[in-house]
């Protein structure tokens, strides 16, 4: 897949200095281990038209049960739902840019000058926010979830 090429040559050089790894993963998601119960993603999402692409920036927990990690390291479910998508300009939010890769050339250019620098600029101080689970609980998309994790004491 040439999406998961220039990803791979343009993005996670950047990423991994943050400690970032695929994890042996087939696709294109990374992963952080910020501690047992903690994990920060970013995942890039083909759209169905084939010639855009979004970024998906969140954390998660295993805690919020297997159905959402099933398909772990490739993909987990986003817990904070649409507010995982990355805007090159104003950061993390709802509003998801949608970035061109159309061909080659046009992705290349997408990741280094406008996805690389939203990773750096957005996405990177927004993960820095989620240190525990507890800071998980206000962002998420499922009351229910937060139910789950909320009476959880860290150990």
């Amino acid at each position: 897949m040439q999406q998961r090429r220039s990803v791979g040559r343009i993005v996670e050089p950047v990423v991994a200095l943050w400690g970032f790894t695929t994890g042996g993963g087939r696709g294109c998601t990374f992963h952080r281990k910020v501690h047992d119960d903690l994990f920060h993603f970013i995942h890039f999402s083909q759209r169905s038209s084939g010639v855009e692409f979004e970024v998906w920036v969140f954390p998660s927990t295993p805690l919020l049960g297997s159905e959402q990690w099933a398909g772990f390291p490739d993909f987990v479910g986003v817990p904070t739902g649409q507010a995982a998508g990355l805007n090159a300009k104003l950061g993390v939010g709802g509003d998801a840019s949608r970035f061109p890769c159309r061909d080659r050339k046009a992705l290349d250019v997408a990741l280094s000058r406008a996805v690389v620098p939203a990773l750096q600029t957005h996405a990177r101080p927004y993960l820095a926010n989620f240190q525990s689970v507890e800071d998980l609980v206000p962002v998420l998309e499922h009351r229910q979830w937060a139910s789950v994790l909320g009476g959880r004491q860290e150990g």
